[in-house]
C-alpha cells in the first residue's frame, strides 16, 4: 500500500533555502524535497525514543523518489535588518531578505512503497512542529491512502509530457542506491557535512522534477476544513512583534483583537455583524449563555508578557466567523507602541491545541483577575451580620451559571509574579464594582477548560489556567 503524508502549512508559508544556497539569493525550495521531509521523519522517530534500528525499517521505505500534488502557490520576501557584529565590539546592520512560498492549501507526497511500521510513522508525525526553518509551523498526519487526483509534481520523465504551466526544479533526495550511507547521514547534521568538505549529505542524489509554476500574485487565504468535518470552536494566534504586551494589557489587547475580527467580518460580508463575534443579536441585545466568542491573551511561557491569543465560542465558528478571525494580521495598538504580528496556528476543538487554558485538570488557577459582578452587601442585624455575594460565592455562581461543578476548595491567590491591581480591568463607560482577586480552585476530578468566570470575561479577565503537573 502506498504511504501518503499531508503537510498542512499552519501560517500558509514555506520557509526553506535550498541545499547549497545562501538565504540573501532569495531562491525558493517547492515542493519541501524529499531530503528535508525524510530529515524531519528521522527527527519525530528520535523523538519518540525508537533505536536506530526500528528508524531504519521506517525509513528505508522512503528512500525511493516520491510524488507529489501541491496546491497552488505564489512567491513573497520580506526584507529586515539584523544585528551583526563581524568585528568585536563593532556592530553592524545586515540587510536579509527572506523569501518564502505561500500556499494555503496542503500539500500531499506520497511513496509507492509501503512502511510496515505505520504505528512508528504515525507518531513521529505528532512530534515534528515545522517543516524548513523553524516559522514554517506545519502539521503533518499519515494518510489512509494518496488523495484521488493525480500527482502533478513528480521527476522528468514521467507520466505525460511537460505542460507550459509547468516548470523543472532540481530537489535534493537520497540515493536508492546507496540506502546505508542515506540513512545514517538522515541523523547527521549539516555542520558534520561542510566539516568533511562534502558539497552534499554522503548518500543524496539531485533530482529534476516538473512542478507547477510559482506565480508572482499573492493567492488568497483558504479556511482548511476541521478534522472530522465539525464546525470548530477555538482559534488560536501566535502573537509576535517588536515588543510583545504586558500581560496586565490582556483587556486591551482583547478589546482591539475584538474589533478588529468584527472590521474584518463586516468587510467580508457587505456590513453584517455577526452574533458569535460581537455576542449581541440583530437588535443589539446582548446574547445569554455565554455561548458567543470569548476573546483570550496568554502567557504560555510565564514572562508576564502575551505570546497567545486565542478566540472560543461554544456555539461554534462558521465559515464566515473563520474568514474573518483567517484576515486578520495586525493589530496596531495606537500610542507609539509597535503593532502586534499574528500567525493564526488554526482551527478546530479545545483538545486540538496544547495549552494550559483548555487543560483538562483538577487544579485551575487565575491567569487573569476575576472581577466581581456585582457588588458584596452586607445583610442581618449586628449579632447575626453576614456578608452575601462576597468574592468567592460569585465564583461558584458563575460557575453554576457555566454549568460546571461545584470545586472542592476556592483558596485566593496572588498574580502570577504581578499584583492583581496592575492589571487594566475597566472599559469605556463599564467600571462596575471596584477590586481584583484571584483564586486556585480545587474540583473533585478533571475539568476541562477554557474556564472564564466574572466580568468582562469575553475580554480575557476572570480566566483561570490549568495547574496540574
Amino acid at each position: 500500500m502506498p504511504t501518503a503524508i499531508e503537510v498542512a502549512l499552519l501560517a500558509g508559508r514555506f520557509h526553506a533555502t535550498p541545499w547549497g544556497r545562501h538565504v540573501n539569493e532569495a531562491a525558493l525550495e517547492w515542493p519541501p524535497a524529499p531530503w528535508r521531509i525524510l530529515r524531519a521523519l528521522a527527527a519525530g522517530l528520535a523523538r519518540t525514543g525508537a533505536d536506530m534500528d526500528r528508524c531504519c525499517r521506517a525509513l528505508t521505505p522512503l528512500l525511493s523518489p516520491p510524488v507529489y500534488l501541491v496546491p497552488a502557490a505564489s512567491a513573497a520576501h520580506t526584507r529586515h535588518f539584523m544585528p551583526w557584529e563581524k568585528q568585536r565590539g563593532i556592530p553592524e546592520k545586515v540587510l536579509v531578505f527572506d523569501a518564502f512560498v505561500v500556499a494555503p492549501e496542503p500539500l500531499v507526497v506520497w511513496w509507492e512503497a509501503d512502511v510496515e511500521d505505520r504505528g512508528a510513522l504515525e507518531v513521529a508525525l505528532e512530534r515534528i512542529g515545522y517543516l524548513g526553518r523553524s516559522q514554517s509551523w506545519a502539521e503533518l498526519r499519515l494518510l489512509k491512502r494518496p488523495p484521488d487526483g493525480a500527482p502533478n509534481c513528480m521527476p522528468t520523465g514521467r507520466g505525460r509530457p511537460m505542460g507550459e504551466d509547468e516548470e523543472i526544479v532540481e530537489l535534493l533526495a537520497p540515493d536508492p542506491a546507496a540506502p546505508e550511507a542515506a540513512l545514517r547521514a538522515l541523523f547527521s547534521t549539516t555542520d558534520q557535512v561542510r566539516k568533511d568538505g562534502l558539497d552534499r549529505p554522503p548518500g543524496t542524489r539531485w533530482i529534476r522534477y516538473r512542478r507547477p509554476r510559482i506565480v508572482i500574485d499573492p493567492l488568497p487565504r483558504s479556511i482548511r476544513p476541521t478534522p472530522g468535518g465539525s464546525t470548530p470552536t477555538t482559534a488560536v494566534y501566535l502573537v509576535g512583534g517588536a515588543a510583545p504586551p504586558p500581560l496586565t494589557e490582556a483587556l486591551s489587547v482583547c478589546e482591539l483583537l475584538r474589533r478588529s475580527v468584527m472590521a474584518w467580518y463586516g468587510r467580508l460580508n457587505g456590513g453584517a455583524t455577526s452574533p458569535i463575534l460581537s455576542g449581541k443579536d440583530a437588535s443589539g441585545r446582548p446574547l445569554e449563555g455565554h455561548r458567543h466568542a470569548f476573546y483570550f491573551a496568554i502567557d504560555e511561557d510565564d514572562d508576564r508578557r502575551i505570546d497567545r491569543l486565542m478566540v472560543h465560542a461554544t456555539m461554534g465558528l462558521g465559515r464566515p466567523e473563520r474568514e474573518a478571525l483567517a484576515a486578520v494580521r495586525t493589530l496596531e495598538p495606537g500610542g507609539g507602541r509597535p503593532p502586534l504580528h499574528l500567525h493564526l496556528l488554526g482551527f478546530g476543538p479545545p483538545e486540538r491545541f496544547t495549552s494550559r487554558a483548555f487543560g483538562p485538570a483538577r487544579r485551575w488557577r487565575s491567569h487573569t483577575p476575576f472581577l466581581l459582578v456585582r457588588h458584596p452587601k452586607v445583610r442581618g442585624a449586628a449579632e447575626t451580620r453576614r456578608i452575601v455575594d462576597d468574592p468567592p460565592n460569585q465564583v461558584l455562581l458563575e460557575l453554576e451559571r457555566r454549568g460546571m461543578p461545584r470545586p472542592t476548595s476556592i483558596q485566593p491567590i496572588r498574580g502570577p509574579g504581578l499584583r492583581w491591581l496592575e492589571f487594566r480591568t475597566h472599559r469605556p463607560g463599564d467600571a462596575g464594582p471596584p477590586g481584583t482577586w484571584g483564586f486556585e480552585l480545587e474540583f473533585a476530578g478533571p475539568v476541562a477548560g477554557p474556564i472564564a468566570l466574572g466580568r468582562h470575561c469575553h475580554f480575557g479577565m476572570g480566566l483561570f489556567l490549568a495547574a496540574d503537573p
